[in-house]
């Protein structure tokens, strides 16, 4: 024997209002209920992969913690960095490595190392980015046309002699100071 209530609910998965035949139905059609399944399934699937990945990389870290000499994917594990940038810190001398045929290895000593160095520039390069303040600085359009420089002159210049920019806002600053100095203008204050 059916029943002949009918009660307007809402789809918990699309948000539409329906009317539904049972105080159990919470989908307006199987479609609905077949995406909100596919969608649940798919959820759930990548949480377990998650958990499974986190479950590896500890067990990894602590095997790691273990080895003398690292390969380029267990190193960019430990150290939480991409394979790319281990890569670039090697060509630019910031890491040593050694080759054993095709593969490439570390030395957990020098890992070691590399990982004090970040640490040390980031702190150092906190303390030195002081900002002056606006009214001690040139915009970048500022000092193009006072010292007669392109864009691009301007910054390779300002990247070669070490000159910090400041971002401030949608503009970014030089020190006054320091491209005065480097263009041998005298200020007079």
């Amino acid at each position: 024997m059916s029943s002949n209530i009918r009660i307007t609910k809402v789809c918990q998965f699309c948000n539409n209002e329906f009317m539904a035949k049972t105080i159990k139905t919470r989908f307006c059609s199987l479609a609905c209920e077949s995406r909100d399944y596919k969608k649940r399934s798919r959820e759930n699937k990548k949480e377990a992969e998650r958990l499974q990945r986190e479950l590896i990389n500890n067990a990894d870290i602590q095997r790691l913690g273990e080895l003398d000499f690292l390969s380029i994917d267990e190193a960019s594990i430990f150290i939480g960095i991409s394979r790319r940038t281990l890569y670039r810190a090697i060509s630019r001398k910031e890491l040593k490595a050694g080759k054993f045929g095709s593969r490439t290895f570390i030395e957990r000593s020098d890992i070691a190392q590399f990982v004090e160095n970040m640490h040390q520039s980031c702190t150092d390069e906190g303390a030195e980015r002081i900002f002056p303040g606006i009214e001690n600085c040139y915009t970048m359009s500022e000092a193009q046309i006072k010292f007669k420089v392109s864009p691009s002159a301007l910054c390779g210049i300002l990247k070669r002699k070490g000159i910090l920019k400041y971002n401030v806002g949608k503009f970014v600053y030089a020190a006054k100071r320091d491209l005065d100095e480097l263009f041998n203008i005298e200020r007079h204050e």
